[in-house]
């Protein structure tokens, strides 16, 4: 359809009698204003009067403008005064800003215009936020386009269909700037091109800066004629520098949005080289604001592809890149709110990168400044929800960086403060409970690295049911897979406190869910990986109940799973090696007499090929080495009777992989280390780990065993038998 056309679902719409509808949230009444007076008052230049164009013949100015002062509650239908101005105006202009995206009213204003025009009479102009900011996680309180801005009607008329890029002018002093961005709009409206708006005004400003010249002394002549040629010397300059870096800005924005879906990221990698290369030649001090802002977003975004393609380091060097921008934009003006907002989302990445690259205290030192900066940003407006919310994500950072540095302690007192904003965020505006939920993900890990899993399973079903309570959570895949998520970590948690049963009940549901989402996309590898990390959480509370032909059964359809997620385009090396583990490790659980041989080679060529070191941060690697000693401790078990050597060798695999996480509280951890060591015959250092297990909450079934063994070994047994 093009943008003249009208829908055969509308009805007929009369005459245009408005130039253009503005929509606009209360908060952007000022920017509404003004918009509207530079385009109604813009003499349009004499040399395009008349031009034919898509449009009809350009004409002397535009019509009125419609520009509605009034803003209903969410429950309210759109006014007939306004349901009839938005079918006489030609065009619709929405004034963007994090205001107008969850505003219902500027929602509603979009579709019903698009319901009568169409898409393609639809223009945005950015005020404040960041465009399309909702599809990064923590960045959604950001966003500035409405939904119905960002994806096309549907038949029935909702705000659902394919993903749209709607055309953009950038009034914010980082992008076209208040004039630019209006002559941008007018453009559009008229149908000439941008640069012929742009050469006109410009040429009429320069022959009224020549006509007053004129009228002056010749010594004033000729000093006001230096004074153009070094404007335009300079305006030339800053036009070119704009044109280079909206084209770095483009090639690393919006097509890095195309290519980053199909994984042809190392498309832009000579891109950002060259990029790299053009700022590393800029003088910061010599730039003005503007260019400092294409600074630092080009360079966030450079450090976001370095991120995505595995680069650590260089993601870092862009992310301070960036961060130095920021920081003296903020020195010239300290107590502007924007400025110190923008430096705090440079820190943030810095640290980031930091975490990334496993240098705890580096992250931990820049997300606490992350924290003073949001702590500025609320002294300065205490009623702003975004920037208190700001301070709520910092603590969730630093929480979780304290845990990966093995400080479950800090971690805990760092989330609960997270949890304390949050909790009284979250009810006034409805997309931080997202967030909310996450924070009760982490608190569920750092209670259970304390050996504390009642408290982590009621913090993982808190998670769960603020995903459930999520607006269209039945919809969203996105939403879909976090239950599925939270119903497989509970599962784990019950089946640590020693309930198999009800660990099996939500196993079975989690499995269901994820199976749903690999039938809706069968190419998704990440959604593939949990439904087999599902499906082995199964067979594991099956096991745990004795159950072991229903487990039997079970595990062929595992089998399968991870067959066909090892044969797909895997990236996370680690998520395969865990998926290896587990399906071997359970597998020796419920394997007859006839396959054990084999079984025991397929579990020496895993621990050959895998190394038994774990890497990343203290919790990570705990994980991590669980996983990888489970197949070690189920080689060690199958061996024993007739293969001691080969035993004891996996045993001390066990034991090494293991060992540098034995001041941990986590009987996770500590029952297969206290279990390496008992088949190492130590009976007395796997009794003191088991009395440790036995003052935290951790009951699993594994740990049973454990208790069993050990009695036995304290019965006279030399070593534990099998």
């Amino acid at each position: 359809m093009n943008a003249d056309e009208t829908p055969a679902t509308a009805s007929p719409v009369p005459a245009p009698r408005y130039g253009a509808f503005i929509s606009y949230s209360h908060h952007d009444k000022v920017a509404a204003r003004r918009l509207q007076r530079q385009l109604e008052t813009y003499r349009i230049p004499r040399r395009l009067l008349g031009r034919a164009t898509p449009h009809g013949p350009v004409p002397a100015r535009l019509p009125p403008l419609f520009r509605d002062r009034d803003e209903l509650n969410a429950g309210a239908d759109l006014k007939a005064s306004v349901q009839e101005a938005l079918a006489a105006s030609r065009w619709l202009i929405v004034v963007c800003s994090p205001d107008a995206a969850r505003s219902p009213w500027v929602n509603r204003e979009i579709i019903e215009f698009k319901r009568l025009h169409g898409e393609g009479r639809v223009l945005a102009l950015i005020a404040r936020g960041e465009p399309f900011a909702s599809n990064t996680p923590g960045r959604e309180a950001s966003e500035c386009f409405p939904p119905a801005l960002r994806f096309a009607l549907t038949p029935d008329g909702r705000a659902e269909g394919e993903p749209l890029e709607p055309i953009a002018a950038d009034q914010r002093a980082e992008g076209d700037g208040p004039r630019r961005a209006a002559l941008k709009l007018l453009a559009g409206m008229i149908g000439v091109g941008f640069d012929d708006l742009v050469q006109r005004d410009t040429q009429r400003r320069l022959r009224w800066l020549a006509a007053i010249a004129t009228a002056s002394a010749v010594g004033v002549v000729v000093f006001a004629l230096l004074a153009v040629l070094a404007v335009r010397a300079r305006n030339e300059a800053q036009h070119q520098r704009a044109q280079a870096e909206g084209l770095i800005e483009f090639m690393l924005g919006d097509l890095r949005k195309k290519l980053e879906p199909v994984g042809r990221l190392e498309v832009l990698d000579s891109v950002g080289e060259k990029a790299l290369a053009y700022y590393a030649e800029q003088h910061a001090d010599r730039l003005d604001a503007t260019a400092l802002g294409h600074r630092s977003r080009a360079m966030h975004l450079i450090g976001e592809i370095r991120d995505l393609r595995g680069n650590a380091v260089e993601a870092q060097a862009a992310f301070e890149q960036a961060a130095a921008t920021t920081r003296q934009l903020l020195l010239k003006a300290p107590g502007d709110g924007q400025r110190i907002f923008d430096h705090a989302q440079s820190v943030f990445w810095v640290g980031y990168a930091a975490w990334k690259h496993l240098d705890g205290r580096a992250a931990l030192a820049r997300f606490q400044e992350y924290l003073a900066l949001a702590q500025r940003l609320v002294a300065l407006d205490s009623a702003n929800l975004d920037w208190r919310a700001e301070v709520a994500f910092a603590h969730v950072n630093i929480g979780g960086v304290q845990l990966g540095m093995g400080r479950p302690s800090d971690a805990l007192a760092s989330l609960r403060q997270a949890d304390e904003l949050l909790r009284e965020l979250a009810p006034k505006r409805p997309e931080f409970a997202s967030e909310w939920a996450q924070n009760h993900g982490w608190l569920a890990e750092t209670y259970a690295a304390l050996g504390d899993y009642e408290h982590a399973l009621r913090e993982q079903q808190e998670k769960l049911a603020l995903h459930q309570r999520m607006a269209d959570s039945s919809k969203s895949r996105v939403a879909q897979r976090s239950i599925q998520n939270a119903l497989n970590i509970i599962s784990f948690f019950e089946l640590a406190l020693g309930r198999p049963h009800d660990a099996e009940l939500h196993s079975r549901a989690g499995l269901k869910m994820a199976d749903n989402l690999v039938l809706a996309d069968a190419s998704n590898m990440l959604w593939l990986g949990d439904a087999c990390f599902a499906r082995l959480r199964l067979i594991e509370t099956l096991v745990a109940q004795s159950r072991h032909d229903a487990a039997r059964e079970e595990l062929t359809a595992a089998t399968a799973c991870v067959d066909k997620f090892l044969a797909g385009e895997a990236r996370d090396a680690r998520y395969a090696v865990g998926l290896r583990s587990r399906l071997l490790e359970l597998t020796a659980q419920v394997v007859q007499a006839p396959g054990r041989g084999e079984l025991i080679s397929k579990l020496q060529a895993l621990l050959a090929s895998t190394d038994m070191q774990a890497k990343g941060d203290a919790h990570l690697a705990a994980r991590q080495a669980v996983e990888i000693s489970g197949a070690a401790a189920a080689l060690a078990v199958l061996a024993e009777p007739d293969r001691r050597d080969v035993a004891q060798q996996a045993w001390k695999r066990v034991e090494s992989a293991l060992a540098p996480f034995a001041a941990m509280d986590d009987g996770a951890v500590l029952t297969p280390l206290a279990r390496a060591r008992l088949g190492l015959g130590d009976v007395k250092g796997a009794q003191a780990l088991a009395t440790r297990i036995e003052k935290t909450t951790y009951r699993h079934p594994a740990y049973a065993e454990l208790a069993r063994r050990l009695q036995t070994a304290r019965g006279g047994s030399s070593h534990t038998s099998n």
